[in-house]
Formats: C-alpha cells, structure tokens, sequence
C-alpha cells in the first residue's frame, strides 16, 4: 500500500526512544521530513544522527514540553527547517513522581494541557498543509476502571485527550484537516516503564501480559504503524477516530 508520506513534512513529539522514535522511524522511511523533541538529548541526538545518515532531513531539540516558551520557540524553529507542517503527532507523555493535589496538577499538564498547547500552534500551519492530519496518543488507561493507582489520574487526563480530539475533529473537518487518536495497551520498549518492572515486579508483569488476548505486552511498533496509517493520505476518509493497539486488552464492544 502507498501511504502517500513522501515529502511530507511531519513533526512528532517525544521522539528519542519508544512509540516516538518508532513513528518517526516509519516517517523517515516513508520519505517525509521530521522535526521531534525529548527530554533527554543524548538519546535524541544519537536518534537525530541515525536519520540524518540514512538521508533523512531530521531536526530535533531538547526541552520540556511544560515550558511554554521552550517549546513554541522550538515549534517555531521546527516549522521554519521543515519549511511548514502536513502531520502532527502529539505524543509526549511522562511518569509522575509527585503525590496528592500536585500530582493531578503535574498530570493535566503533561498528559492533558500541553497537547492542547500544541495543538494550537499547529493548526494554523496545518491549514496550509497537504492532506493535513493530527494523531494523539492516548491510552486504554482512559477507559479502565481498574488502573494502577499511579495511573488514576493519568487515566483521566487520556480520557479528557478523547473527549477534546473527537470534538476538534468535527470542528477542523471544514479545513480538510483530520484528527484521530491511537490508544495504545502496555507497550514493552527498551528502557520503558514495563521492562523496569519485568525486572522488579515479575508477577505485576505476568498479570499485564494476562490482559491481552495474545498473552504479551505490545511493541512500539506495533503502535507506530497504526499512527502512520492515520496521519497518511492513505487514511484520508477517517476521522474521529480513536484506534487500540491493546492485543484486545479491553474486552467492550467498540462500535
């Protein structure tokens, strides 16, 4: 199948290791331009370098995503190398360390609030875009009702991710810009929250990987290729949608 990516000017957020680097992966190999960022510039130097040997034009910065002028001045600079914007994947998130009152804060910011901040500076450069596409990355957490309790509020902040993406797909849908979500089950990486705990926690492992139909835990690419799909021109009849990459994880029917 022709994705349609070639030349395509992409930008993706958390890029250095996991579900980022992995769609970026796919973009480069499609042929598109890529800018991302990550708070860790080692690995997403190493990642940058990588892509730019195969041929790739890549861009990237370190940088928290909670800082407002931080990242719209990497925005800015993003847009300028790529020279404008067809796809945008919204796909930071991170691992809350704080308790109580400021843990619901820290969690609204990164898994709820910043995506909104970016959204709002992508779309006006969507809308000059070719076969513009937004992709967020959610979870299944948004629907579970059993979620570790160092998952309760990122759970509520993924379902709030559905709630503003599905609205603003009906809303960017006289721009021709579409807008879909991926929700990803637990997802196995190097250097990934599952793999601390394989190594920690073997039974909470165990009972993880219980919860898919195929008995494992997921791989990054896994979801990288369903978000490529849905930021293609290849997708160009869906919208509104949000797809899980969960082994059939959540046992509903998902009409």
């Amino acid at each position: 199948m022709e994705l349609g990516l070639d030349k395509k000017k992409v930008i993706v957020t958390g890029g250095s290791r996991g579900i980022g680097k992995s769609i970026l992966q796919n973009m480069v190999d499609e042929g598109a331009a890529v800018a991302t960022c990550a708070r860790g510039e080692e690995a997403l130097n190493a990642a940058l370098e990588s892509w730019r040997a195969s041929g790739a034009k890549a861009y990237g910065s370190a940088l928290d995503v909670t800082n407002e002028q931080q990242y719209s001045d990497w925005f800015s600079q993003s847009l300028e190398q790529l020279g404008g914007l067809d796809v945008f994947v919204s796909n930071v998130t991170s691992r809350i360390t704080t308790k109580g009152n400021q843990r619901w804060q820290d969690t609204f910011e990164v898994d709820l609030m910043q995506h909104i901040r970016a959204t709002e500076l992508a779309i006006p450069y969507l809308k000059q875009g070719d076969n513009p596409s937004i992709v967020y990355i959610s979870s299944i957490a948004s629907v579970m009702t059993t979620n570790m309790p160092t998952e309760t509020e990122y759970g509520v902040m993924k379902a709030a991710l559905i709630s503003y993406a599905t609205q603003l797909a009906t809303k960017l849908g006289k721009d021709n810009i579409r807008v879909n979500l991926v929700s990803p089950g637990p997802i196995y990486h190097d250097g990934g929250f599952w793999q601390m705990v394989e190594k920690n926690q073997p039974e909470l492992f165990t009972r993880a990987k219980a919860v898919s139909v195929f008995n494992r835990l997921g791989t990054a690419q896994e979801v990288a290729n369903a978000v490529t799909f849905l930021a293609s021109p290849a997708a160009s009849n869906i919208t509104g949608a949000n797809l899980r990459v969960d082994g059939g994880a959540i046992k509903t029917v998902n009409f």
